[in-house]
């Protein structure tokens, strides 16, 4: 009788074990399928590095290449004229004149090698400030 005894409570210690290692073994396999879930939803897209997405948006955008050219050439020219012109410290007894001149001035000065944009301010500093070029 003690040796059944004996038996019956190594059985019962083994399926007890058995048990909790089912347990565990099915925690380890959702936890496995959460982070197969969370690889394929995220993890395999690669991301676009800011090089690759200027390059992507710059793509997408018309270019002006007469603009870039006559830049190249012409832009230094017309900036120095002006700047010059439109110079805020002209306008100093003025300021209303002065206000619309700095900002003029500023977006001159952000535009210095686009000759397009210059050529708009041009415009604008002869409607605005009444400058004759």
């Amino acid at each position: 009788q003690d040796s059944l005894t004996i038996a019956n409570k190594a059985l019962a210690h083994h399926q007890h074990s058995v048990k909790s290692i089912d347990i565990w073994m099915w925690i380890a396999f959702v936890e496995f399928g959460i982070i197969i879930f969370l690889l394929g939803k995220g993890g395999f897209k690669s991301k676009e590095t800011a090089r690759q997405k200027f390059k992507k948006e710059s793509l997408k955008q018309d270019i002006d290449f007469s603009n870039i050219i006559n830049s190249s050439f012409n832009s230094i020219q017309l900036y120095d004229e002006l700047k010059v012109k439109c110079h805020p410290d002209k306008f100093s007894t003025d300021k209303e004149k002065y206000e619309i001149a700095d900002a003029l001035f500023q977006e001159i000065t952000k535009n210095k090698t686009n000759i397009k944009r210059l050529n708009e301010l041009k415009i604008e500093a002869t409607q605005k400030l009444n400058i004759n070029f």
